[in-house]
């Protein structure tokens, strides 16, 4: 059976104030076309449809015309779809019902993931589950183990962090979803079933990246052998496409949304489970996204920017870091004519002190004067004296009228 993953859409984001959802559409375009080219069963997608608990109008009818486009060229396709942590499970449950009888499942209460949804394909059956993001409090604890059969810890030891019951860390609701997971597969009929689930989670050892949220501490971290029931595990949030371990992966963001992410691939999974007869082997192809723009980082002298040497780069979201010693008054404007898709310009500031001391080694109190003087030099080291002077005056001028002001308030 032939499955595609992807996750972490984030429709409506705002990368620096400029609006993605153009490159959006075009990344839910070539989805289309990747499910034309090949005989899947399922799409996986896994959580953070949107970037917004609250999202745009613009974006939710994005996806409502990819849902709808997918639905007619694709009747017998079946969608699984959970909500992440940037999505409002309430909005994105919205007709879920009448949508489940059009082969989408939304997967909002987590009570409800317990259930599996069974698909056929030419004779192999797969059993498909959904875990939409655990709130602090979302589940209930079913029952407490004190230690395993074998004598190893209990996936819920006594200081797991509860209240009566509920559940609040990432870790023991993922371990509470993992128990009842395993008691479901022990059932007869699946004993024999490759089962698949779709999770948004940060699991131990994944790799972040900027345009995360990223939990802090340790139990906000999901070890990921809770889940080697499974044949596949298809995990959201964590933005880089990565194997977490053996058939658990992140799909990733199928477009860069950081300048950390700059230079990644970006994917669709193509997911392949084998029959019966070989142990249900599963197969992970990467399908590259091709997005409009790419998200880039340069490092470069100002003057060869003016001079066309990065031209290939044109097209491209830019974040440059300039070379040049001092600062660059309105870099961004200068350059913007070069590259239009220009968002973020680093200058290359020195960090250290001004190294005044007095006589006794420690650092001298520093003058609002001294310190305007020492600012303007470094800001523009070739300006005329008689230009610093003016500049100087009207500066200390301004720092007077301040303090009579100040004094009299006093």
């Amino acid at each position: 059976m032939k499955i595609l993953h992807t996750g972490d859409l984030h429709l409506g984001k705002v990368f620096h104030e400029i609006s993605l959802l153009e490159d959006q559409k075009q990344m839910l375009n070539q989805l289309l076309a990747e499910l034309d080219r090949d005989d899947y069963r399922a799409l996986l997608i896994a959580g953070d449809v949107y970037d917004r608990s609250i999202p745009p109008a613009e974006a939710v009818g994005a996806f409502s015309s990819f849902l709808t486009g997918l639905r007619n060229r694709f009747p017998a396709l079946a969608v699984f779809l959970i909500p992440g942590n940037h999505d409002s499970a309430a909005r994105l449950s919205f007709a879920s019902e009448i949508l489940r009888k059009q082969n989408v499942y939304i997967t909002c209460d987590p009570e409800d993931a317990f259930t599996p949804v069974i698909l056929s394909q030419k004779n192999e059956t797969v059993a498909f589950f959904s875990l939409p993001f655990l709130h602090p409090g979302s589940l209930i604890r079913s029952r407490r183990q004190e230690s395993a059969p074998d004598g190893t810890l209990s996936l819920f030891p006594e200081d797991s962090g509860t209240d009566g019951g509920t559940l609040f860390s990432q870790a023991d609701l993922a371990a509470e979803a993992a128990e009842r997971f395993q008691e479901v597969l022990r059932r007869a009929d699946l004993k024999n079933v490759p089962a698949v689930l779709t999770a948004h989670l940060f699991t131990a050892g994944g790799r972040e990246s900027a345009s995360e949220r990223i939990f802090l501490g340790t139990a906000e971290k999901v070890p990921p052998e809770l889940f080697r029931p499974f044949s596949y595990v298809a995990l959201g949030h964590l933005h880089r496409f990565q194997k977490v371990a053996e058939r658990i992966y992140y799909a990733g963001s199928p477009l860069a949304y950081a300048f950390d992410e700059a230079g990644e691939g970006k994917f669709f999974l193509k997911v392949e489970i084998g029959p019966a007869e070989d142990a249900f082997p599963v197969q992970v192809t990467p399908v590259p996204v091709h997005p409009p723009h790419n998200v880039t980082r340069l490092r470069a002298a100002f003057a060869d920017l003016l001079a066309g040497k990065y031209a290939g780069y044109a097209e491209d979201y830019l974040e440059i870091e300039l070379t040049d010693p001092g600062v660059r008054e309105s870099p961004m404007q200068q350059l913007r004519g070069q590259f239009p898709f220009l968002l973020s310009v680093k200058q290359n500031i020195p960090k250290e002190g001004t190294g005044h001391t007095g006589s006794n080694g420690e650092p001298e109190e520093r003058k609002p004067l001294d310190n305007f003087t020492d600012f303007e030099r470094f800001l523009y080291p070739e300006q005329p004296p008689e230009e610093l002077e003016k500049k100087t005056a009207l500066f200390s001028a301004a720092l007077e009228e301040c303090t009579q002001q100040t004094g009299q308030a006093e």
